[in-house]
């Protein structure tokens, strides 16, 4: 696995402002083989610190992203769902 290739990639990002530390703490996490805390930690970040990291992850070594998370990179729908949801649809109906 590229650990350290991830690693890299997610300290391309350190020197933000805002969610600097927690890219180096989720890059030093899976550069030390930790997945499990790696993906705890980042499944509590915000949304876009989050799926920055999930994109980065899967994008740089989709083993380390099906370590991690068991899946495959989803966002906040599947498939399944339409366009419009139940709300959007009332104002439709007359």
């Amino acid at each position: 696995m590229k650990t350290k290739t991830v690693r890299n990639e997610l300290l391309k990002f350190k020197k933000e402002p805002l969610d600097g530390q927690d890219y180096e703490t989720a890059a030093n996490l899976i550069a030390g083989n930790q997945f499990i805390a790696a993906a705890n930690f980042i499944d509590s970040l915000d949304t876009f610190p989050r799926d920055e990291m999930k994109i980065i992850i899967m994008n740089t070594c989709p083993k380390v992203y099906y370590e991690m998370f068991n899946s495959t990179l989803e966002f906040y729908g599947n498939e399944n769902q339409g366009t419009w949801s139940e709300f959007a649809e009332e104002g439709l109906v007359q």
